[in-house]
């Protein structure tokens, strides 16, 4: 599993922004950042730090050495959509995904009715489809 905290903390060096910057602005509460070692971010927690930080998701976790920052939208509404059009591009079904990535096919329908998935969801989908995290969320006009 990816350290999330020490990702987090290359990138916020970068940009001279603290754990304390995060909190006062109101991105993480309290001592939240702490439990990044052991635990994911939400979905929602790393679109805010990565609005914050003005980088992409596919920088922040490592997966771009350059950041290609389009604000992201905080309520991702269309992500089944996104996959779908993906899938169908590559001529993958919803039960093959499923099946290669040992997911449960419920996800998909949890994510038609409008939920997210789980950031390392996200980025094991990501990685599945060959494509950017940025290809599967949505960005603000």
């Amino acid at each position: 599993m990816l350290n999330f905290k020490e990702l987090i903390l290359d990138v916020m060096r970068e940009k001279g922004k603290t754990i304390k910057d995060l909190e006062d602005n109101k991105i993480l509460g309290k001592n939240t950042f702490y439990i990044f070692k052991e635990t994911a971010p939400s979905l929602s927690t790393i679109i805010k730090i990565a609005n914050y930080l003005k980088v992409s998701l596919d920088y922040l976790i490592g997966k771009a050495t350059e950041s290609k920052f389009k604000k992201y939208k905080l309520n991702q509404t269309n992500f089944y959509s996104k996959l779908n059009a993906l899938l169908k591009a590559e001529n993958i079904s919803q039960v093959k995904l499923c099946e290669d990535l040992e997911m449960s096919r419920t996800n998909i329908s949890r994510w038609k009715n409008g939920t997210t998935p789980t950031l390392t969801k996200l980025i094991s989908i990501s990685n599945y489809l060959g494509c950017s995290i940025d290809d599967l969320l949505e960005h603000e006009s």
